[in-house]
């Protein structure tokens, strides 16, 4: 596999490492740069892959369109080309994009790393959804980041002028909008493949910031979903940027003790 493979349905990049195949999946309006604090820690052990989701980073928006499961489906086109299967670690619409492809295509996940799925908590902020494609100013998309986090200095306006220039991309803003119409409803959408995989033997954990507003946790769908469940205090919505070395290390000590036993990728 080469760094950038452009053939691929949806671009999947090779950021290094060697051993088990890792996935990282962002969430709704993210990239994956979200990940830059994590990557290091889990290219010690692990062949990290990473990708911007459609709509996202450098990625136009889905050719087949914006559903969550018509996203799974190029990511499925992806991984199914490669030798080995992956550990799948996403955040929040990534995680509902993990659980997917865990329920549809257990012979290409062999575990999971759930970060504040959604799906899996009370309800994906509704305002959140809505206001992210009508971003315009600095202020209020500074202001909208922030509610992301337990400390809102993480959050810079360089981050949210980021956001506004990807925006203003065409297409951009329709996408995200069709994109956050199915957020709104995903906890339905995805009930069935939660249901498979709580009763399946995928390893998979759950890691939530205890300060989540935009996808509070919701203990009581958890408790039936079946995993490793750490919650983490002082932490909001993105506990991969707020508490980077904690995420990273429960991650690899989940993927030790479930023993995968999986290839690396040749690149």
């Amino acid at each position: 596999m080469t760094n950038a493979t452009a053939h691929l349905p949806l671009p999947v990049f090779r950021l290094g490492g060697s051993g088990p195949n890792l996935l990282l999946l962002h969430g709704f309006g993210a990239d994956r740069m979200t990940w830059i604090a994590n990557q290091d820690a889990l290219m010690q052990s692990y062949a990290v892959f990473s990708c911007d989701l459609p709509a996202h980073g450098d990625q136009p928006p889905g050719r087949t369109g914006m559903k969550i499961s018509e996203i799974a489906d190029e990511l499925i086109d992806a991984l199914a080309r490669q030798n080995d299967p992956f550990v799948v670690v996403g955040h929040s619409l990534g995680g509902a994009i993990a659980i997917e492809l865990a329920a549809r295509r257990p012979d290409l996940v062999a575990g999971l790393g759930l970060i504040a799925p959604a799906g899996l908590g009370k309800e994906v902020g509704r305002d959140f959804l809505s206001e992210l494609p009508e971003l315009s100013e600095l202020d209020s998309a500074l202001a909208l980041l922030q509610r992301l986090v337990s400390r809102p200095r993480l959050i810079t306006p360089p981050i949210a002028q980021r956001l506004l220039d990807h925006l203003e991309r065409p297409g951009i803003r329709a996408a995200l909008r069709a994109l956050a119409s199915e957020l709104s409803h995903v906890e339905t959408s995805i009930e069935p493949h939660v249901a498979s995989i709580a009763v399946s033997r995928v390893p998979r954990i759950v890691i939530w910031g205890e300060d989540d507003t935009i996808n509070p946790i919701d203990r009581r769908k958890l408790s039936r979903f079946n995993a490793q469940v750490l919650t983490l205090p002082d932490t909001g919505h993105l506990p991969h940027v707020e508490a980077s070395r904690a995420v990273s290390r429960y991650v690899c000590e989940f993927l030790k003790s479930a023993a995968l036993e999986l290839g690396g990728m040749s690149s």
